[in-house]
């Protein structure tokens, strides 16, 4: 079923946040829209959403599967605020969005560093940052959302994957899941601009899907090491036999 643009506008709301939704029925990444918009001095707030995507990446490069009936969305941000807190804003988007479909749904979503979500031990989906910097403040931030809602999974995946509708046992109304996930992160963003990264770091601790130890790929370099927490710019500490290690999204993959 195509995704109503009336109906989910009227579904967001009277609030201010979100205040241009785009929505294509096919595009080669939402991201890249995005940030063609942005380029062009595109506000704060605006969505893309493409309800299938045929030329998606997650991070590192890697493909992403975005068939009909998953939640495929990119979202342009303008905090003011330093490049090197471009990392809290990726966590705290993560963690906003699994805290607001655990209460919504009733499971026991998570988050992978920096910015997976997943559910049962498998990949639920995840979140691609993109940015523009001036200086050394961030201009223009894209966040790219992908979910697994209703939509078929591959059949060969990296890491095992699931959809809200498996672990629901039905199919979830689009309008109904943006209404959720918008929500959840402008509330989440709009808090860390207030509160700061502290909460969200207390937060984390509580949807972490992280063991004590995670296994680190670092361009050639394979080693494990013991999870400490999150710094106050969002990079993973990890204690390994060398001492406290901060690890940078951009850098390095994780296994659990």
């Amino acid at each position: 079923m195509a995704l109503d643009r009336e109906e989910l506008l009227a579904a967001l709301g009277p609030q201010q946040f979100w205040r241009d939704v785009r929505i294509f029925e096919t595009v080669g990444s939402s991201n890249d829209l995005l940030k063609e918009l942005a380029q062009h001095g595109a506000s704060e707030g605006t969505v893309v959403i493409g309800e299938e995507q045929v030329s998606a990446r997650g991070r590192l490069g890697r493909s992403w599967h975005s068939p009909k009936g998953g939640a495929w969305f990119s979202i342009l941000l303008r905090p003011q605020m330093e490049l090197g807190q471009s990392g809290c804003i990726a966590v705290t988007l993560a963690v906003g969005l699994a805290h607001g479909l655990r209460e919504a749904y009733k499971l026991p979503i998570g988050v992978k560093w920096p910015n997976d979500l997943w559910l049962n031990g498998r990949k639920l989906g995840g979140i691609l940052i993109e940015l523009a910097s001036r200086g050394e403040k961030i201009e223009w931030l894209i966040a790219g959302i992908g979910i697994n809602v209703n939509n078929p999974l591959p059949s060969e995946t990296r890491v095992p994957a699931t959809s809200l509708a498996i672990a629901l046992g039905r199919e979830i109304a689009l309008e109904e899941f943006y209404r959720l996930a918008l929500g959840s992160i402008s509330e989440s963003y709009e808090n860390f601009l207030k509160e700061g990264f502290a909460p969200v770091r207390a937060r984390w601790r509580e949807v972490s899907v992280l063991g004590d130890r995670v296994g680190v790929h670092q361009g050639e370099a394979k080693f494990e090491a013991s999870v400490v927490g999150l710094s106050e710019s969002g990079k993973l500490l990890v204690r390994t036999m060398q001492g406290i290690r901060e690890l940078a999204a951009e850098e390095v993959s994780l296994s659990i």
